[in-house]
């Protein structure tokens, strides 16, 4: 007779005795891992933990306005975005292999980790090094890891001072490095202002103009002065006319003195045409300093681009003077400060190994352990049994047959 297929399920029974069965076994691994993570505890080595605290460089009128904004590409260069904060920079910093390499030197510590390569030699050290910010205060803490109190704040306290080298040296090159682009934009200004000098001294020379709207306001306003003199007296004379005789003194003064006023006036529209003429043969050696009224609007126009290119000149000597001024004034004052708060001092209580953690955690990794194996060597007898089953099927089912 065929048996038939159930579907059993694992109750709270089946584990319960599974467990029981197998509890020889449980206790037994659990036993194992625990004396072996309590040995592990015992024979590990004591680490001290000694810790720094810091203050980054804060922004103010005189100093740096956001740390990563002042370094610019510098940034970039140590591989932190633009986004990054201060104490992340400072971080990146701190954890580089200019400032770890220094440490690695000065208290030979390849040969206390007994490490000859460099590169995992910095690993171990980065290791060791613990540096976060709290993003609340923005204070940085800088810890290292030591199995000797004393070497682990002396060590923490060099981490700090590397990179107070650091900094300086960073900012030093970035003030260095705008001052030697601001002194040549400032010698190229300076060219082009001489430059525009020397081009609006001998336009002024040939041209004679020395302040366009004075020397214009100046002719114009003496020939239409003449023009009215002239004017008047005509009509001086004219009444005159009507009541005196031609050889009536006064009257003859009068036309004398029309004359004269003619003359002058013809004199000056004749220099006016001759210099006209003068300056179209030859601009650069005209010598004639008269100004012509037919001129004034082409005059106009050229003395008012030599004063703007002039004007533009002097403005860009300005303002790469003054930009040279600041970047050294920059490279002159120390922007890269950062303020300890509290140096590292030998810590009297050890950091690791946390001996009661690594006992619990080894005594239930263990018990864990155990109870996986008898539930896994269950199943397998479960399998094993399973397959009896179906052979003895088999047998029946042939024999009936």
């Amino acid at each position: 007779m065929p048996y038939e297929d159930e579907e059993e399920e694992l109750t709270l029974v089946d584990v319960f005795n599974i467990l029981w069965r197998r509890k020889f076994m449980i206790i037994f691994i659990t036993f194992i891992f625990a004396v072996a993570s309590l040995t592990y505890a015992l024979i590990s080595p004591v680490i001290y933990r000694a810790e720094c605290k810091i203050l980054p460089p804060s922004g103010n009128s005189g100093g740096i306005a956001g740390f990563s904004t002042q370094l610019g590409g510098l940034a970039d260069f140590i591989g932190l975005s633009g986004r990054a904060t201060t104490g992340q920079v400072l971080i990146g910093i701190l954890q580089g292999d200019s400032v770890v390499d220094a440490i690695i030197e000065k208290f030979n510590l390849m040969e206390e980790l007994s490490i000859d390569i460099r590169l995992r030699a910095r690993a171990a050290v980065v290791a060791n090094l613990q540096a976060g910010e709290d993003t609340r205060s923005g204070i940085i803490s800088v810890a290292y890891l030591n199995k000797d109190p004393q070497k682990a704040s002396d060590i923490a306290n060099a981490f700090v001072n590397e990179l107070q080298k650091k900094l300086q040296e960073l900012s030093m090159a970035d003030a260095i490095q705008k001052r030697n682009f601001f002194e040549n934009q400032l010698a190229q200004a300076q060219q082009e202002l001489n430059d525009a000098e020397d081009v609006m001294i001998n336009y002024q020379r040939d041209s004679g103009i020395i302040a366009f709207e004075s020397q214009a306001q100046s002719l114009l306003s003496s020939i239409e002065s003449l023009r009215n003199q002239i004017a008047a007296k005509n009509v001086q004379i004219s009444s005159m006319q009507s009541y005196a005789r031609p050889d009536n003194p006064r009257l003859r003064v009068a036309k004398s003195e029309l004359d004269a006023m003619n003359k002058e006036l013809h004199r000056l529209e004749e220099e006016q045409m001759r210099s006209d003429k003068s300056r179209r043969r030859s601009r650069t050696q005209s010598v004639d300093l008269s100004l012509s009224t037919g001129q004034i609007p082409e005059l106009g126009i050229e003395y008012q681009r030599y004063v703007r290119q002039l004007r533009f000149a002097t403005a860009k000597y300005e303002l790469m003077l003054r930009q040279y001024e600041n970047a050294r004034l920059s490279e002159a004052n120390d922007l890269s400060t950062i303020s300890v708060i509290d140096y590292a001092t030998p810590p009297d209580y050890k950091y690791l190994p946390r001996r009661a953690r690594i006992c619990i955690i080894g005594t239930a990794a263990g018990g864990a352990l155990g109870v996986f194996l008898a539930f896994l060597f269950e199943h397998i007898k479960a399998v094993k049994k399973e397959r009896r089953r179906k052979h003895y099927e088999q047998d029946y089912d042939y024999d009936d047959d």
